[in-house]
């Protein structure tokens, strides 16, 4: 966890020397909510049922939905008679698979389940002895093999997490071009970005190629959002556009050293989002229809949005210029009403005593933010909050 701590530290000291310009431009957290409830409704909809062969769409949703009660016990027993059948192994319609292993534990933390002791069974460690370096069927499936593992709590978790995104870079990574995955596109990179962004704080192997991913990423920015792929024309997309949104949301460097900007960023590109918004809150086009693929996407991007709004509407609410020009002032008022009876530095360690802990509390919530929004820390807070 050494690479979580030097991210953290970075962005607190980014947030210290930051000034909150962004907190405008940022929507408020009730329409966020409101977009994810939306999406949420609409994947949903007619949906009687989720078991161990939809883990892959479930995992998104459970993340996301307030009632997702309605769904849980189906899932869990669903997940008991999976393992039954199979002495002890995720076992789905497509074999026993990487991906359906770890979107099952993702859903198995958001429903407040242990994977290493469900019903007696420890589904970490079937998970963990899998082989890392077996490809998925497609490579956007790697996102929910790296959060499953990064979930897991077992020691070697890390090690098969740098296996997997090894692979991951080997198969499909071309440095200043992206992914290939039939063609270059803004969405391979995209999820490639997510992804790599759960390695990244646990291990130094991933700096320079998610640097690389970044910049060939913004290469696919369009007037309006972003494109699938210039060669088929640059006509932004809502699909597009959020992958853009859930990889600059995800991931942010220890070396950043200008928040304003990456605010600015991820704001612009929510409300080129915005503007494929279908026939109610959350639910997004495509050739100005009603989709849910283009709303599956908008709903991954969103989950993470949502903490980066979180954070701006945090400095808007406990501005940190204001508490440190209120300090000064307070300085100014102690150290002349007490120059007769105490020496000017009594004075002004009394004062000291007053504001710098309530700003360092400040500092401390907002950096702590950041880092659960851009860099996926939820993850962490997911696991031990259950």
């Amino acid at each position: 966890m050494k690479k979580v701590l030097s991210v953290f530290i970075a962005v607190c000291v980014m947030l210290m020397t930051s000034v909150t310009a962004f907190a405008a431009e940022a929507p408020t957290l009730e329409k966020v909510e409101e977009q994810i409830n939306g999406a949420v409704k609409y994947l949903t909809d007619g949906v009687a049922s989720y078991g161990v062969d939809d883990a892959l769409d479930f995992y998104i949703i459970s993340e996301n939905m307030e009632d997702v009660d309605k769904y849980a016990d189906g899932f869990l027993n669903d997940v008991k008679a999976n393992l039954d059948a199979n002495g002890g192994k995720i076992v789905s319609s497509y074999g026993e698979n990487l991906a359906t292993y770890g979107a099952v534990i993702s859903i198995l933390i958001d429903l407040g389940e242990d994977p290493a002791d469900f019903n007696g069974y420890n589904i970490e460690t079937a998970f963990l002895a899998m082989d890392p370096t077996v490809e998925p069927a497609s490579p956007s499936y790697y996102r929910a093999i790296v959060q499953g593992a990064f979930y897991c709590e077992a020691d070697e978790s890390i090690e098969f997490i740098e296996k997997v995104c090894d692979t991951y870079v080997e198969k499909y990574y071309t440095m200043g071009q992206g992914v290939d995955y039939y063609g270059y596109s803004c969405d391979n990179t995209a999820y490639f970005i997510e992804t790599l962004s759960f390695a990244y704080l646990v291990s130094d192997k991933y700096d320079s190629v998610l640097e690389d991913a970044i910049q060939v990423l913004d290469t696919y920015k369009a007037d309006g959002g972003y494109c699938f792929n210039p060669q088929y024309g640059t006509q932004p997309n809502a699909n597009s556009t959020a992958l853009a949104l859930m990889a600059h949301s995800a991931y942010i460097s220890e070396d950043m050293e200008d928040l304003d900007e990456y605010f600015d960023l991820v704001n612009g590109i929510y409300a080129n989002l915005c503007t494929f918004e279908g026939s109610g809150a959350g639910i997004f086009t495509y050739d100005d229809q009603d989709n849910k693929s283009a709303t599956h996407d908008a709903l991954m991007a969103l989950s993470y949005y949502y903490i980066d709004v979180l954070m701006q509407q945090d400095f808007e609410d406990e501005d940190p210029t204001k508490e440190n020009t209120t300090a000064a002032e307070e300085n100014n008022e102690t150290t002349t009403t007490t120059a007769s009876a105490e020496t000017t530095a009594t004075a002004k360690t009394s004062t000291s005593k007053k504001s710098p802990s309530t700003g360092s509390e400040t500092m401390a919530v907002s950096a702590s933010i950041a880092l659960l929004s851009a860099a996926g820390v939820f993850a962490v807070l997911k696991r031990k909050v259950k």
